[in-house]
């Protein structure tokens, strides 16, 4: 007997709630997990929970527990190790497995890269006033910070620990132009923008109004997908392949 097709979306990206939207209106059945609450998006057009599998194993028990038959990864680009957790009990319980990406944005100089938070935190130079949209999450790799101020981009206020006090909270959510980011730093006097590359147009022009503006620009390098994964690039191919499992 031909088990029920049953999706496990895992979410964290704009295309996650596109295909979201596709499977809610499709004979598919669908549910999504997620790393932590997002700020920037609405709820997912699936049922959801809150939830980071801590290993192989327990991922594989969620799947069987679950009924799940497919595995669509379209988790945020940093997440590489819910990706690679997903992969590997995806492979050990013989289930087709996809991650979702968007392109990578090409950087060239001036901008510079680098591949983790912490290695870009070590190119600051004592007295830099530096712009972070690297997340809430990531502030303790910029400690000792030898810089002279960071601004770090958060959606919104939460309940986390109070900032360290090189620190200070800049809110505000996506989308965003070049002109709006480029008056931001001008209101801001930075001269160093720290961004990560999370690839897509609608988050690009903070990296186009930094390099106009001749800032700094350092870049962090995305983490790649597991090894031999097939690759999405669109929520529509994520769809389609989906369609055709």
């Amino acid at each position: 007997m031909t088990r029920k097709p049953r999706i496990l979306l895992i979410a964290g990206s704009a295309e996650a709630h596109d295909v979201a939207t596709a499977l809610s209106g499709s004979n598919l059945s669908a549910q999504a997990i997620l790393r932590r609450v997002e700020r920037s998006f609405g709820p997912l057009s699936v049922p959801s929970q809150i939830w980071t599998p801590d290993g192989s194993a327990q991922m594989q028990r969620y799947l069987a527990d679950n009924g799940i038959t497919a595995i669509c990864d379209a988790g945020h680009g940093f997440d590489a190790d819910v990706s690679l957790i997903a992969e590997d009990a995806a492979r050990r319980s013989g289930l087709p497995y996809a991650r979702l990406l968007r392109p990578a944005w090409t950087i060239k100089p001036p901008a510079e890269r680098a591949v983790s938070v912490a290695q870009a935190a070590a190119m600051i130079p004592i007295g830099a006033r530096v712009f972070a949209a690297t997340g809430r999450g990531t502030i303790d790799e910029y400690a000792p910070f030898t810089g002279r101020k960071l601004f770090l981009r958060q959606a919104r206020a939460g309940t986390r620990s109070p900032l360290p006090g090189f620190a200070e909270a800049v809110y505000g959510g996506p989308p965003y132009t070049r002109a709006q980011e480029a008056a931001l730093f001008s209101r801001l006097d930075v001269d160093t923008l720290v961004c990560r590359n999370v690839g897509g147009e609608p988050s690009r022009p903070k990296l186009d109004a930094a390099l106009e503006l001749g800032l700094r620009a350092i870049v962090i390098d995305r983490p790649p997908p597991p090894e031999g994964a097939r690759q999405l690039a669109t929520a529509r191919a994520a769809v389609a392949w989906l369609n055709a499992l």
